[in-house]
């Protein structure tokens, strides 16, 4: 089985980049949270800039929603200098991710394309 995300350290351009694609079951976050956790080790955060490219990642169950804001409230607790998510192409799911996005007060900033994400 394929994972449904990917984790680069870009260190030239001082980013992590995140790709989310497709429909996370709850085996595929543990698993993402490992990894993410363990890239952050890597890298000095207060100087780097979080890309979070969803624009594959598909709407979620009604009842896998507050999952959305656990994830956002992990980025924000990281202390990176910046973070970008890139909208789903999803209209469902960029409505999910924005509504919560809103109700938690979500620091982060939203791009409709990487290389809008990369110029902010």
């Amino acid at each position: 089985m394929s994972k449904l995300y990917e984790i680069n350290i870009e260190d030239n351009k001082k980013t992590l980049y995140v790709k989310a694609s497709g429909f996370f079951k709850e085996e595929d976050a543990l698993a993402y949270v490992n990894d993410f956790q363990a890239a952050l080790k890597k890298i000095s955060i207060p100087t780097f800039k979080l890309i979070v490219d969803a624009t594959e990642q598909k709407a979620v169950a009604q009842d896998v929603v507050d999952e959305i804001k656990n994830v956002l409230n992990l980025y924000m607790g990281c202390g990176f200098k910046k973070i970008v998510v890139i909208n789903p192409s999803s209209v469902v799911a960029k409505v999910q991710i924005q509504k919560c996005a809103k109700e938690m007060n979500f620091s982060g900033e939203f791009a409709d394309n990487l290389e809008k994400a990369y110029s902010l």
